[in-house]
């Protein structure tokens, strides 16, 4: 009884967050399928994307794929489907790295080659940086540099505006004329694939 009284609670807990969801800045971009989705920094937010762009209902499971080191090994990765966008997770973390067995400095090289790989696909890019915070360093931090090797490149930013109480992805939008998409809470993320990839 009392674990169907917390499925219950946590449901109605994500039904009344996505009802006040907090989405502000420039529009959210109409979404383009299929896409691959990815993380810079080898942080949890690409699988906590995964999820949740699972639990949000506006895309099927087949709709996009998951991996978290494309080009690592294999360089056809990005070409693996017809892939429309590259949708990037930024955020480090020292365990995901040393889970992976890099360091960051390899961990840029490999973003760097995805990015001109992106690029020379054509791929729309989308950097979301949705843990807030958490996610934030000091300068020359594995966070900052992760930020650095997507954010100033992609044609989209998705950002947690607690995790931009510095300015940083205002001025790298107005610098390279991305929209950037402002959200309060990561699970509002939800929202903006939702109004990424509204119902037919």
């Amino acid at each position: 009884m009392r674990k169907v009284l917390i499925v219950v609670l946590l449901s109605m807990v994500l039904f009344t967050t996505g009802l006040f969801a907090v989405v502000s800045g420039d529009p959210v971009v109409e979404g383009q399928l299929p896409f691959l989705l990815t993380n810079a920094g080898q942080g949890p937010g690409g699988k906590m994307a995964r999820l949740l762009i699972w639990q949000s209902g506006a895309i099927e499971d087949t709709d996009f794929d998951y991996n978290a080191e494309p080009l690592k090994e294999n360089p056809n990765d990005l070409t693996a489907r017809e892939y429309k966008m590259l949708f990037v997770i930024i955020g480090s973390s020292a365990k995901g790295l040393g889970a992976s067995g890099i360091t960051i400095d390899e961990e840029i090289v490999r973003l760097n080659k995805m990015i001109e790989e992106a690029k020379r696909l054509n791929m729309f890019i989308i950097a979301a940086h949705i843990e807030g915070k958490a996610r934030r360093g000091n300068p020359g931090s594995a966070d900052e540099r992760s930020i650095d090797a997507i954010a100033p490149y992609a044609d989209y930013l998705i950002v947690m505006k607690e995790g931009n109480l510095d300015g940083k992805f205002t001025r790298i939008a107005e610098e390279k004329d991305i929209p950037l998409t402002l959200i309060d809470n990561t699970i509002d993320f939800m929202q903006v694939i939702k109004l990424m990839f509204p119902a037919e």
